[in-house]
């Protein structure tokens, strides 16, 4: 009898039921997230957060063990639960990668609402389809731990137990941690001292680290020259723009017809005029422009064009170099290559660490990660400000924990090789 109940069970409850579980699961969420919009993580910040984990890992055991022998219940076990849970999250994922994810507060001005505002696809991490889905999986991994953990111990089940934990606890300190992500904005000038941030909300917050600027400096990668339509300002040809890339005194290049030859080259240059005159001079000062003297020749001018390109500074406006009456040589804002903020950062106990901290270089000091964010863009290189963003996520402890536990039970199960058959 027992037998018939399993070949029952086990004949409808497959795949295909649990793609509509984890679908049906989905659709729930969905409704709520139309009827009361997206989560607020402020309101799980510790210790609520923390309850509210060990609250879910404990229903979920007393669950399992009260109710482990009903086949429901082995079933949200097995594979049949758990693949159809993982893909369509992972479709919920991919929206997300598709989708730009806004921080809160910004949806309202980057997007005018919408049926996807309203979905929570600009801020997926906080819908409650994704937040569903994610509990509904930890729910699942939960379950096929306790029942391996319950059944005949091998040593072989070091490597499940090891991918399991460490996905446990790197998905539910993930979702739990991120209402206690702390994200700041610090603009420091050079020479000065700063412990005060802005929140997202625009709130100053004092901090127990400070940062001193010693220096900003701003790599920039040669000058371009282009060809613009003078009247709208568009580079030519239009469907496929052309560009020239300084590469020394001398060069001769081609841009949308045009003939170019480049005379001169000055890297700080400052501009000098008249009513009828323009000149470039070397200029060591700051505000100094970039400056490239060059001739201009195409067989609709009846003589060269010659004279001056530049693309200006918060001092000197840029300089275009009109061919005729509709085109004209331009150089466009020299693009970054790299900048760097030198700082000395002082903590509350005294210490002071000086670091360099550039774009994807960020400084670790006292559970705070220092990232190099921007800087006075109107100045240009020649700016004495530079903003960071400070970040303190305190679960994240917890998630490289659990990254650490699927690399090791990955090792293991490399290293274990698959279980071998022995055939008589």
């Amino acid at each position: 009898m027992d037998q018939q109940k399993k070949i029952i069970w086990q004949t409808p409850w497959e795949y295909r039921e649990g793609f509509s579980v984890a679908l049906g699961i989905a659709l729930t969420a969905l409704l709520l997230q139309l009827l009361l919009g997206n989560v607020d993580p402020s309101q799980f910040r510790f210790p609520v957060n923390v309850i509210f984990g060990a609250v879910f890992l404990a229903g979920v055991a007393l669950a399992f063990f009260i109710f482990r022998r009903k086949a429901f219940i082995r079933w949200l076990s097995s594979v049949y639960s758990t693949v159809p849970a993982i893909a369509v999250l992972l479709g919920v994922i991919i929206v997300m990668g598709l989708t730009p994810q806004l921080p809160d507060g910004t949806m309202e001005v980057a997007f005018p609402e919408n049926v996807f505002t309203k979905m929570g696809w600009y801020r997926m991490t906080t819908s409650w389809v994704f937040l569903f889905l994610c509990f509904y999986l930890l729910m699942l991994i939960e379950f096929a731990l306790l029942k391996r953990i319950t059944t005949k111990q091998s040593w072989r089940n070091i490597g499940f137990y090891l991918n399991h934990t460490g996905l446990l606890l790197a998905l539910l300190g993930g979702i739990l941690g991120s209402a206690d992500i702390q994200r700041l904005t610090m603009t420091v000038k050079e020479g000065n001292v700063e412990w005060r941030a802005l929140d997202r909300t625009g709130g100053l917050r004092e901090l127990p680290v400070a940062i001193e600027l010693d220096t900003f400096t701003i790599e920039e990668y040669p000058p371009k020259l282009v060809v613009i339509d003078t009247h709208s300002g568009k580079m030519l040809p239009e469907k496929q723009p052309e560009n020239y890339v300084y590469g020394g005194v001398g060069e001769k290049t081609a841009l949308n017809g045009n003939h170019i030859e480049i005379l001169e080259y000055l890297p700080q240059a400052g501009m000098v005029q008249d009513s009828n005159f323009v000149n470039f001079v070397p200029y060591f000062t700051e505000g100094a422009t970039t400056a490239l003297k060059i001739r201009v020749t195409n067989p609709n001018l009846k003589a060269p064009v010659e004279g001056w390109v530049s693309n200006g500074s918060f001092i000197f406006p840029y300089q275009v170099l009109y061919v005729d009456s509709v085109s004209g040589i331009a150089m466009p804002v020299n693009e970054v290559k790299k900048y760097t903020s030198k700082v000395t950062v002082f903590t509350e106990d005294g210490r002071a660490e000086k670091a360099d901290i550039e774009v994807n270089k960020p400084l670790s000091i006292e559970n705070w990660v220092i990232y190099q964010l921007s800087y006075d863009e109107t100045k240009g290189k020649y700016s004495d400000i530079s903003v960071f963003e400070l970040v303190r996520d305190p679960w994240l402890k917890i998630v490289y924990a659990g990254i650490i536990l699927l690399m090791a039970g990955a090792l293991f199960l490399f290293i274990a090789g698959p279980k071998k058959r022995v055939y008589v």
